[in-house]
C-alpha cells in the first residue's frame, strides 16, 4: 500500500471534522502512527458523540492506518473493517459525496478494480436520483461539476493502470472492462462530456471492439473536432480496421494540429 498517497486521503478527510477537540487529538495520533492512542481516542469519542459523522471518518482512517502497519491476513481484515465503516457512514449520510469519494479513492489505491467500479456506478445512480445535488463540506462547486470531474479522475486512474495498451495483458482487460462500465453509465448521464466519450472509446480499443470505439470517437469528434486524443484514437481504429486512407487523413489532421500548437 502506498503510504504517502493514503495519508493524503486521510488528511483530506480530516479536513471535514467538526468535533474539533476529538478530531485534533485523533489526527495527531494518526500522523504519529500511534495506533493504540487512536483506539483510545475513538472509544472516548464514541462515548461522547456516537452519531458524529466525523467519528465514522476517523474510524475509516484508523483502520486504513492499521492496514498500512500490518501485513498479510491482518492487513486484509483491517481493510475490510475500513470498508464496513465507510459503508455504514454512507448508509446514514447517502448524500455526502466526500464519503463516497473517500471510499472510491481508497479502493483505487489498493487496486480493487471491480469494487472501485461498483462504487462509482452506485454513486452515479444516486447522483441521477437526486438531480446531482450533493453535500460536500468546505467546497462551493455544484454537485454536477463535482460528480463529472470526479468520474473523469477515476477514468484517468483506470487508464493509467493499463500497463500494455498495445498488447493488453489479462489484467489490462479486466481494467478496461471496468472502465467501459463506468464510462458507459457516465455517458448516459453526461452525453456531451468528451472526456467520458474518449475513455469509453479507449476501453473498446483495449478490448478490440473497434466498431463501438469508432462510434464513440465520432460522437466525440462532433463535440471537439480538434481534440488530439480523439484524432489519435481515430488513427488507431482506422488502422486496426484496415482503412488506411481514413487513418492517413486523421494522421495528417493530428500532425497539423500539433504543428499549430507548437507554433503558438
Amino acid at each position: 500500500m502506498k503510504r504517502n498517497t493514503i495519508l493524503a486521503l486521510l488528511l483530506a478527510l480530516a479536513a471535514t471534522a467538526t468535533a474539533q477537540s476529538w478530531s485534533d487529538a485523533f489526527y495527531d495520533a494518526l500522523n504519529a502512527d500511534d495506533y493504540a492512542r487512536q483506539r483510545t481516542i475513538l472509544a472516548q469519542w464514541q462515548h461522547d458523540t456516537p452519531d458524529d459523522i466525523d467519528l465514522y471518518i476517523a474510524r475509516f482512517n484508523h483502520y486504513i492506518n492499521g492496514a498500512m502497519l500490518a501485513e498479510g491476513n491482518a492487513a486484509d481484515k483491517l481493510v475490510d473493517s475500513a470498508i464496513t465503516v465507510i459503508d455504514t457512514a454512507i448508509s446514514h449520510y447517502p448524500d455526502r459525496l466526500d464519503l463516497r469519494f473517500g471510499k472510491i479513492f481508497f479502493l483505487g489505491q489498493i487496486m480493487h478494480w471491480q469494487p472501485f467500479a461498483d462504487e462509482i456506478l452506485l454513486t452515479l445512480d444516486r447522483s441521477e436520483q437526486t438531480g446531482h445535488r450533493w453535500q460536500f463540506p468546505n467546497f462551493d462547486q455544484g454537485g454536477r461539476i463535482l460528480i463529472v470531474e470526479g468520474v473523469q479522475d477515476y477514468l484517468y486512474t483506470l487508464a493509467d493502470a493499463i500497463a500494455q495498451p498495445d498488447k493488453p495483458t489479462p489484467a489490462d482487460t479486466v481494467i478496461a472492462l471496468q472502465m467501459r462500465r463506468i464510462a458507459h453509465r457516465a455517458a448516459q448521464l453526461f452525453p456531451s462530456d468528451i472526456t467520458t466519450l474518449k475513455h469509453l472509446a479507449y476501453s473498446h480499443i483495449i478490448l478490440a471492439d473497434y466498431d463501438n470505439a469508432l462510434r464513440h470517437l465520432l460522437r466525440a469528434e462532433k463535440i471537439d473536432p480538434n481534440d488530439p486524443v480523439v484524432l489519435e484514437h481515430l488513427v488507431t481504429v482506422y488502422t486496426k480496421i484496415k482503412k488506411p486512407k481514413l487513418a492517413s487523413q486523421y494522421k495528417t489532421r493530428l500532425q497539423q494540429l500539433r504543428q499549430t500548437e507548437t507554433a503558438d
